[in-house]
């Protein structure tokens, strides 16, 4: 079991080193609309619990071990896997939004509408990348607790704000976003269909 808590921490410190640069970025950029839900922040710390805080809690402390089980090791090596998945296209989602990428619900100045790169076949694939990673953490950390909690945690996140950013970009791109709708899922591609970059102002 210690193999997958270090694949997990490992993965957290990458998650951390991919973001820092675009976070950086995002703190000096004026939003010209924002969109905030009132219950954001108190996801976001929900999120911080379940992603970071039960995990170091499990890892680190003898706190937890009344929610432990026990999965064979080819269970852990599949989640793994599919972590690598995870961080790998929430790697390439920032580096395709590059400066357009915001925590909040907001249209920065001189928004641009990114459908290249991973945005060419899907909308969301940042939550794309927390969904694989709800997938991943029950499998690497073997913990009720640490393992699943992520797993509604990020439910509640994307149902709650998915619906509201997509309103936001079809108030600001109009007829190109409903278009965009249109050729793309939004954590998953449908297939079948050539999606064409389509750019917004």
């Amino acid at each position: 079991m210690l193999i997958f808590e270090l694949i997990y921490l490992c993965g957290m410190a990458l998650m951390t080193l991919i973001r820092l640069p675009y976070a950086r970025v995002n703190r000096i950029t004026r939003a010209a609309e924002r969109r905030a839900i009132r219950s954001e922040w108190p996801l976001f710390s929900l999120i911080s619990l379940t992603m970071i805080g039960l995990p170091c809690l499990s890892i680190f402390t003898p706190w937890l071990r009344f929610a432990d089980y026990q999965l064979p090791a080819w269970a852990g090596w599949g989640g793994a896997l599919i972590f690598t998945a995870a961080l790998l296209l929430f790697w390439r989602a920032h580096a395709d939004l590059g400066r357009s990428w915001s925590p909040a619900v907001i249209i920065k100045p001189d928004h641009r509408l990114i459908t290249d790169g991973i945005y060419r076949h899907i909308r969301h694939p940042m939550y794309a990348s927390f969904w694989l990673w709800a997938l991943a953490q029950p499998l690497l950390l073997w913990n009720w607790l640490a393992g699943w909690g992520f797993l509604p945690a990020i439910a509640l996140l994307y149902f709650l704000r998915v619906p509201r950013e997509e309103r936001l970009l079809l108030e600001h791109f109009g007829d190109t976003y409903r278009k965009y709708i249109a050729r793309t899922g939004r954590v998953w591609p449908r297939w079948g269909r050539e999606a064409k970059p389509s750019l917004g102002n």
